[in-house]
């Protein structure tokens, strides 16, 4: 598997996970700075990482040294594993 798809793919994720929760509160009513920053980076990180992905023309040049893709991956797994817990919890 690709270096750079396992980075893109979990910045995509990870931004995706920070966008969900702000547009949850903020959907929720609570609306406050926190909501609407986790909002705004979130969607963010997505957009960026799909870009890098898909419309870069060498997306290999974009990614970092091979111990922070892994630490990203394996950070990304907890982080999914942790929303996984809240909704269970």
């Amino acid at each position: 598997m690709s270096k750079a798809l396992l980075y893109h793919g979990s910045m995509t994720v990870c931004g995706g996970i920070l966008g969900f929760r702000g547009l949850n509160s903020v959907i929720s009513g609570e609306v406050s700075l926190v909501p609407i920053l986790l909002s705004i980076g979130g969607t963010g990180m997505v957009f960026s990482a799909v870009y890098e992905a898909v419309l870069s023309s060498d997306s290999s040049d974009s990614i970092p040294d091979g111990r922070i893709v892994w630490s990203t991956v394996m950070l990304t797994l907890i982080a999914v594993m942790a929303g996984i817990w809240s909704v269970i919890a």
